[in-house]
């Protein structure tokens, strides 16, 4: 069995980044747009070794930067996922804000029905989170909720497509 380890970094105090050990290979990601895509320009292996690229090549301080290796630390896995849960939140919420504006523009010309107590809760990485109207930056008035209702099944999708789990949509009639 091959033996794998995970260590978290956190880059510039706002990106995620990981380095998976693969026996003698090492495989190095950064958490961007709510997805994890491939360090590609070993911008890991550049802040582990302090390599400072502003540097000339003859410079005593092009390797081993200490203003380089302090943009970096390693994180708990446990930091890692609250970081990355609340980016992957915060992307969906405007995500949402802006792809719902023209129905909800619809709506309000000739509201649907009226509802309250609308939410979504779901886990995203083990943690459990609960989206209402204020998170889509609507009011608590019960046409907005029944707007929320109305577009909780796109929102189930997006959740699952993020890795959500156990998602539960609910709301009542007014």
């Amino acid at each position: 069995m091959e033996e794998k380890k995970v260590v978290y970094y956190l880059l510039w105090e706002r990106v995620v980044a990981k380095r998976e050990k693969r026996k003698e290979s090492y495989n190095d990601y950064l958490f961007k747009n709510a997805r994890w895509v491939k360090d590609e320009e070993n911008i890991i292996m550049n802040h582990l070794v302090g390599f400072d690229a502003s540097e000339p090549e003859d410079s005593p301080y092009r390797y081993g930067s200490t203003s380089v290796l302090m943009e970096m630390d390693e994180i708990s896995e446990k930091d890692a996922i609250f970081i990355m849960n609340r980016q992957i939140l915060s992307f969906l919420k405007e995500t949402w804000k802006s792809r719902f504006l023209k129905e909800k523009e619809e709506w309000d010309k000739t509201p649907g029905w009226p509802a309250k107590f609308v939410n979504t809760t779901f886990k995203l990485n083990g943690i459990q989170y609960t989206i209402s109207t204020a998170d889509l930056g609507l009011s608590l008035e019960t046409r907005d909720q029944g707007f929320m209702e109305s577009i909780q099944n796109d929102i189930e999708k997006d959740l699952e497509k993020y890795g959500a789990s156990d998602i539960y949509s609910s709301g009542f009639l007014d």
